[in-house]
C-alpha cells in the first residue's frame, strides 16, 4: 500500500535521492582505487571532491612556509603545496612505500620542483627535520596509520614552537557505508591530544571530508 498522507511523497523522494547520493559517493571512491594512485584519472577524481587549492586555503598554506607532508603517495597535493610556498619555502613529502618514493621523485624531476623533499620515512618516525616546519598535514592516509599517536608525537620535534598540524580524513557520518576509509571525528581529536595537539577547528565543508587543525598543547601562537 501507498502512504497517501500529506508529505510521504516529498519525504520518500528526498530519502531515495540521499540514498543515491550516498551510492555516487561510494561509487566514485571505488572507481578513484581502481584507477591505480599513480594515474591522472585519479587525481583528477580526488580532485573533484578533494580541490587542491581549497585543501591549502583550509589548512593554511601560505608562501614562505616550510610544510611537511606525511603519507603522500604520489605527491597529488605536495607539489601542489610546493608551488604555493615558493621559492623561498620548502615541503618535505615522506612515504613508507618505496614505490611512492621513487614516483615523487622523478615527478619532481619531471615537473622541475625544486622545493620539495621527498623522505622514505617509517611507521612512527617521519624523518622531518628538526625544528623548522611551520605545518604538518595529513590527507587520505590517517585511516592507514598503524600508530598514530607514536607517529604524531615523533612530529612534535619537526615543528616551530605554535606550529600547526592538519587532518583532512573521511567523515563516516557522510560516508556510512564507506567506514573502512573514514575516522570518527572524536577519535582523531583524541589521538590527536594524546600526541599533543589541541584542536584549533573543525571544518566540515569538504564533500566527504572533515578537515581538522591542531596546534602544539600548550602553545599560545595561533595558526
Amino acid at each position: 500500500m501507498f502512504d497517501r498522507r500529506p508529505g510521504a511523497f516529498i519525504r520518500g523522494a528526498i530519502t531515495a535521492l540521499s540514498c543515491l547520493a550516498v551510492c555516487a559517493a561510494l561509487a566514485s571512491l571505488s572507481s578513484c582505487r581502481g584507477q591505480g594512485r599513480w594515474s591522472r584519472a585519479w587525481e583528477e577524481k580526488f580532485e573533484s571532491f578533494q580541490p587542491s587549492e581549497t585543501i591549502m586555503d583550509l589548512i593554511g598554506v601560505e608562501p614562505g612556509m616550510h610544510v611537511g607532508e606525511i603519507g603522500a603517495g604520489n605527491g597529488r597535493l605536495a607539489v601542489k603545496v610546493a608551488v604555493r610556498v615558493g621559492p623561498s619555502g620548502r615541503v618535505y613529502a615522506n612515504d613508507i612505500d618505496p614505490r611512492a618514493v621513487r614516483f615523487m621523485e622523478r615527478r619532481c624531476e619531471r615537473e622541475r620542483i625544486p622545493n620539495l623533499t621527498v623522505i622514505h620515512s617509517r611507521d612512527v618516525h617521519p624523518g622531518f627535520p628538526d625544528g623548522r616546519l611551520d605545518l604538518v598535514y595529513i590527507i587520505n592516509t590517517y585511516d592507514e596509520l598503524s600508530d598514530p599517536v607514536t607517529l604524531l608525537r615523533n612530529t612534535l620535534g619537526s615543528l616551530k614552537p605554535g606550529g600547526a598540524l592538519a587532518v583532512v580524513s573521511y567523515d563516516p557520518d557522510k560516508l556510512p557505508d564507506h567506514r573502512g576509509h573514514a575516522v570518527p571525528k572524536e577519535r582523531v581529536i583524541e589521538q590527536c591530544r594524546q600526541a599533543g595537539f589541541d584542536l584549533v577547528s573543525l571544518d566540515p565543508r569538504l564533500l566527504y571530508d572533515n578537515v581538522y587543525l591542531f596546534r602544539v598543547s600548550g602553545s599560545s601562537s595561533g595558526i
